[in-house]
């Protein structure tokens, strides 16, 4: 208790008595917000930042200990420029995100158990746009006014580490316990247990059962 008004009584000497007054405020309302999310969404142990912008909740299943930093945006899109969607969003137990991080679904997203995502992350299965097949989107056409596709895919399974600024992209499937280095672009299969940078990510590392260590990583 002594070290809590210690770090109190810090904060209001640095940031004066109205921001203080504002922390505890602040953090009153996140919880109740939080609360409110997790009955909506039937889970519990949710704990979500400042700023979050969710839409679709009845297109979400959320586990329980979903934690978040500020600027989660988790977007099961329902409708766009006259098109319905039915998306879902799965995400397992235990997940642990950071700071402005953004899902996008008009199809499926399913995130496993035990994630950690960095911030800056980016998770979509779709695009503005038909670019492939008989009905292609014309470029006379602004981005924004353009179809979205809703073909893809996005799979993560369990345990993955997801780095700052990582985009992972419509048909990509991460496998079990890979982690995807900083900055990286997923846009396929990255096998489970390596490490996997670059843009496209493609594996540079492997988890060695035996030796109990990182190696280089060379195809079979």
């Amino acid at each position: 208790m002594g070290a809590m008004l210690s770090l109190l009584r810090e904060y209001a000497n640095e940031n004066g008595a109205f921001l203080l007054m504002q922390k505890p405020i602040g953090m009153l309302a996140r919880r109740t917000r939080d609360r409110f999310l997790a009955k909506r969404l039937s889970t519990h142990g949710l704990q979500i930042g400042r700023y979050p912008r969710l839409a679709g909740l009845a297109h979400m299943r959320i586990g329980k200990n979903f934690s978040a930093g500020d600027g989660l945006w988790l977007e099961a899109v329902t409708s766009f420029a006259g098109v319905r969607y039915e998306p879902l969003i799965t995400i397992g137990a235990n997940i642990n995100v950071s700071h402005q991080v953004h899902v996008a679904c008009t199809n499926r997203v399913v995130i496993g158990d035990g994630v950690l995502m960095g911030s800056h992350v980016i998770i979509t299965d779709h695009g503005h746009g038909i670019y492939v097949g008989p009905e292609q989107s014309s470029p006379d056409i602004p981005p924004n006014m353009r179809r979205l596709s809703n073909d893809k895919v996005v799979t993560i399974k369990k345990n993955v580490w997801i780095g700052d600024g990582v985009a992972v992209l419509g048909g990509s499937e991460i496998g079990e316990g890979a982690i995807i280095g900083a900055n990286s672009v997923v846009t396929g299969k990255i096998p489970a247990y390596c490490i996997a940078v670059g843009a496209p990510a493609s594996p540079i590392r492997k988890w060695d059962f035996e030796k109990k260590q990182w190696i280089a990583w060379r195809e079979d």
